[in-house]
């Protein structure tokens, strides 16, 4: 392991440190974010379609926000978060095992998972295509990548980035979002095939998704009214040809070669 590398985790640790009891306590506590929350992993499960009984791994848990879903479904789950403070505030959750370490440098026998599940993680990894190559490493022939990350096709989505990331202390300057034409060429070169490709999240993504962040929501009083209304109008735009490629986050499927 690099110092770079080494520097960039210490620091990952110290910014998740203060961001665990404000994603608990703020951004997944209010009705209308839960519910949106539900909405999002209920997309990412679906795409998967995994059998009951699969063996899978969210990787980059955070608190275990994905685990409910998961879990609903039938699934073995192995969650692993770098930060021992996220995993902490998730509380304890049954079928569930829980580990410490570092995404590009996975503590898992090769071969041993079904899928592989990424909400919003791959994007805080130091080297991308090393956690990628770990990834494919421990999934089974035919085992399936699942993931939902943030999209910077956009000028305008990076534009809105970098203003958020100088306004607010949240962020690491690393935290990039993902180009999708050299990450679909990573995979392909690491012996994946994806056979989903699609943008996810405009209006309900950034009003109902992240109220610690945007809490206009919480004013009103039908925030869990407009978040329904929100999320039919987002699914409706994610079927457009030139809209799905502006939305502000991305899903993708891919299958193990």
């Amino acid at each position: 392991m690099s110092d770079d590398h080494r520097r960039y985790l210490e620091e990952q640790v110290a910014l998740h440190r203060k961001l665990s009891e404000i994603y608990k306590n703020k951004r997944y506590s209010p009705a209308y974010s839960r519910l949106y929350q539900s909405h999002w992993n209920r997309t990412l499960c679906r795409i998967a379609d995994l059998p009951a009984g699969s063996r899978v791994m969210d990787f980059g848990c955070g608190t275990g926000i994905l685990f409910p879903e998961l879990a609903a479904r039938g699934y073995w789950i192995v969650g692993i978060d770098l930060s021992l403070d996220m995993l902490r505030a998730g509380g304890e959750s049954p079928f569930v095992s829980r580990v410490c370490g570092d995404g590009c440098f996975l503590p898992f026998a090769g071969a041993s998972f079904d899928a592989v599940f990424c909400r919003g993680s791959i994007h805080h990894v130091p080297d991308r295509r090393q956690a990628f190559q770990e990834i494919v490493r421990v999934l089974k022939p035919g085992g399936r990548l699942v993931f939902s990350e943030p999209s910077n096709d956009s000028p305008l989505n990076r534009l809105a980035r970098r203003i958020m990331y100088r306004r607010n202390g949240g962020f690491h300057e690393g935290d990039e979002g993902l180009r999708r034409r050299p990450v679909l060429k990573v995979l392909s070169s690491l012996g994946l095939e994806v056979d989903y490709s699609r943008g996810f999240g405009f209006a309900a993504y950034a009003l109902a998704g992240f109220p610690d962040k945007v809490g206009v929501l919480g004013r009103m009083p039908a925030g869990g009214l407009i978040t329904r209304f929100l999320i039919g109008v987002d699914t409706v735009l994610g079927y457009l040809p030139i809209m799905h490629r502006l939305a502000l986050h991305w899903m993708v499927r891919a299958r193990k070669g």
